[in-house]
């Protein structure tokens, strides 16, 4: 399967949206990858692909096989390994949004979205197939992109992203320690229900999932390039209590000890990280 990254070059879009991400696969043999929880918000379009996804106390999977029509659905924050299992030709193109940023393009509840298949008919209502037509009628992914900022920049809402949102989001990423959701609650002068009810409506996730989710992945991206010897460090640098804690929840967040991970995990253009079927073998 070819995977292709493509930055944003619109400096306002820049802000809201990371990057474009191009999957395709042109044989019907099947693959399958898994990844791990992520802090973006993916809105994934289908050219022509049914798309089964199951998620559940056990399960986290979707299953993608050959179809007659578009389809599109939201993907992210994933309490557990993402796999994915690809039955046969793929066309998908992944927009993914930073933290909050999709509200910058709809009214909606992210919460409520999540469901949602096709999503983009509750997107961008009434626009939607304009979007795929102009997206789809051309092979060339980076006139794609070049089709997809202009759209994304004509939907902008006048209403720019909560400013509650804006500052808990900034705080919980760039701080030296993980906030507590009481203080930061505290800190805007909340009760926990009401920014409970803000980070769902504006992010998807709650703020909990949401600090958990940002340790994760900054643990992570560090465990990746990090000798073994150094594991207790990034556990330290991640902020657990300690080594044994850290471990248990990268397994439990992707199925793999840290160095199983690290063995097996690759990387796609210094953004994708996820392993591949054919590295478990």
């Amino acid at each position: 399967m070819k995977t292709t990254i493509i930055s944003v070059r619109d400096a306002q879009l820049r802000v809201l949206v990371q990057s474009f991400l191009f999957f395709q696969k042109e044989n019907h043999t099947p693959f399958s990858y898994t990844t791990f929880p992520n802090t973006n918000l993916c809105l994934a379009i289908y050219k022509q692909n049914t798309v089964v996804y199951t998620t559940n106390a056990t399960a986290n999977h979707c299953q993608v096989s050959p179809g007659i029509q578009s389809t599109s659905r939201l993907y992210g924050f994933h309490r557990r390994p993402f796999t994915v299992s690809v039955q046969g030709p793929l066309d998908q193109v992944c927009i993914l949004f930073h933290p909050g940023a999709l509200r910058a393009f709809t009214d909606e509840s992210i919460a409520q979205l999540w469901p949602v298949s096709p999503v983009l008919d509750h997107l961008f209502p009434g626009h939607s197939q304009q979007l795929l037509e102009s997206m789809f009628s051309t092979d060339d992914l980076y006139q794609r992109a070049n089709r997809l900022e202009p759209f994304l920049l004509q939907r902008l809402l006048p209403t720019p992203m909560h400013p509650l949102i804006k500052t808990s989001l900034r705080q919980v990423n760039t701080g030296d320690a993980v906030p507590v959701v009481g203080q930061l609650a505290a800190s805007y002068r909340l009760n926990e229900s009401t920014l409970y009810r803000l980070f769902m409506d504006h992010v998807g996730q709650s703020p909990k999932a949401y600090t958990q989710t940002v340790r994760f992945r900054q643990s992570l991206n560090t465990l990746i390039t990090t000798p073994k010897e150094s594991f207790s460090q990034v556990a330290y640098q991640g902020l657990y209590c300690d080594q044994a804690h850290w471990t248990k929840h990268i397994k439990r967040l992707t199925g793999f000890t840290p160095s199983q991970l690290q063995r097996r995990s690759q990387i796609e253009q210094g953004q994708l990280i996820w392993v591949p079927k054919p590295a478990l073998r």
